[in-house]
């Protein structure tokens, strides 16, 4: 099923005739495995190849050059895999919207989209200014998904927003779990592009930083960086519960505090995407889009972010939360939970109205 000639048409076309390529390529009623083999497959390869080659020759550790064969070689799989879960979830979310259920031009809109993070990628080697044309490139990909999301999978203009804000969060959601629990370091070109590669390095998050440093940002990314942030020190925190576990009357308090701090947060979120969606007869610009998609993000960690604000330890405030539920559903099995469940019964009303 590989041609390469079809192969170059499809990157060049994408490259060259962006608007032009999407209704040329849905015509032809592509299974997934052809636009994996003709497009996903050689774009990925390709680059990885080339950035890696370039990055050696280089001598620098800018993009791929500083990665050993092994990271390479799981950075590409990675990438590769990654690119069958976000056409799942747009094709989920087609679905929910109101758009066109299809697996096949689910694939196809993200075997289009990726090519410019693919040669972001490879420009990520050149030195100084690599990482600035990779962020542009990956930038440039989540563009052309937002175009061509409505041809392949039909997703009415009044939905478009929701569908698009609610893959994007929940790919950036599903990649941090991923990249928390592998561990693993990937490109500088496609941090930021995870939403379509899901790549994850230390250089280019430290190139994400430069860009929102002194607090400098558009509004166009902070809200995925600051959520960002926030999760990975709560991650760091340590937390020993008591011996006897039992909650102290001041653990609830502070509980029933941030839980009524977070819905608020998540409502103020909230209201300023149901604004932003009830923008009528105009077309959302970039900073737009963006700035919904890091408030998105913002709302699914409000409750870490409410927690660390604050000077909060996040894993105390998970051991607390699941005290109370425990209390609440076991009541009198131990000593412990006795204790505890009297004291969810002094706080009742507070704490029910969270639910």
């Amino acid at each position: 099923m590989f041609d390469i000639d079809a192969t170059i048409k499809w990157i060049s076309a994408v490259l060259k005739t962006p608007d032009e390529v999407a209704p040329q390529y849905k015509a032809i009623s592509a299974p997934f495995l052809q636009t994996f083999l003709q497009i996903v497959l050689p774009a990925f390869a390709g680059s990885y190849l080339i950035g890696g080659i370039l990055g050696w020759l280089l001598g620098g550790s800018a993009g791929l050059g500083g990665l050993s064969f092994m990271a390479l070689v799981l950075g590409l799989l990675f990438g590769l895999g990654w690119t069958f879960v976000v056409a799942f979830v747009f094709d989920f979310f087609a679905g929910t919207f109101g758009g066109v259920k299809n697996y096949d031009q689910a694939y196809a809109t993200v075997g289009l989209a990726i090519v410019p993070a693919c040669v972001g990628t490879i420009l990520g080697a050149l030195p100084w200014i690599g990482w600035l044309l990779s962020l542009v490139a990956a930038i440039y990909s989540l563009v052309l998904a937002w175009r061509f999301i409505p041809v392949f999978l039909a997703v009415p203009e009044d939905s478009r927003v929701k569908h698009y804000v609610a893959s994007v969060v929940t790919l950036l959601v599903t990649g941090l779990v991923v990249s928390i629990i592998w561990g693993t370091l990937f490109t500088a070109a496609a941090v930021t592009s995870s939403v379509l590669t899901s790549d994850n390095a230390e250089d280019s998050a430290e190139a994400v930083e430069r860009i929102f440093e002194d607090g400098k940002n558009t509004g166009m990314l902070g809200g995925l960086e600051r959520s960002g942030q926030l999760v990975a020190e709560a991650e760091q925190d340590v937390y020993e519960p008591p011996a006897d576990g039992e909650l102290t009357e001041a653990q609830v308090e502070n509980y029933i505090r941030t839980m009524q701090k977070t819905e608020g947060l998540r409502e103020r979120l909230a209201s300023k995407y149901e604004k932003f969606d009830e923008k009528s007869g105009e077309e959302p610009s970039l900073t737009d889009i963006f700035g919904g998609i890091g408030d998105m993000t913002r709302a699914t960690s409000a409750e870490i972010e409410v927690v660390k604000t604050a000077g909060g330890n996040w894993k105390e405030h998970l051991w607390i939360k699941d005290a109370i539920e425990t209390a609440r559903v076991q009541q009198d099995i131990n000593d412990a939970v006795s204790h505890n469940y009297a004291l969810y019964l002094e706080y009742k009303e507070e704490i029910e109205a969270l639910d």
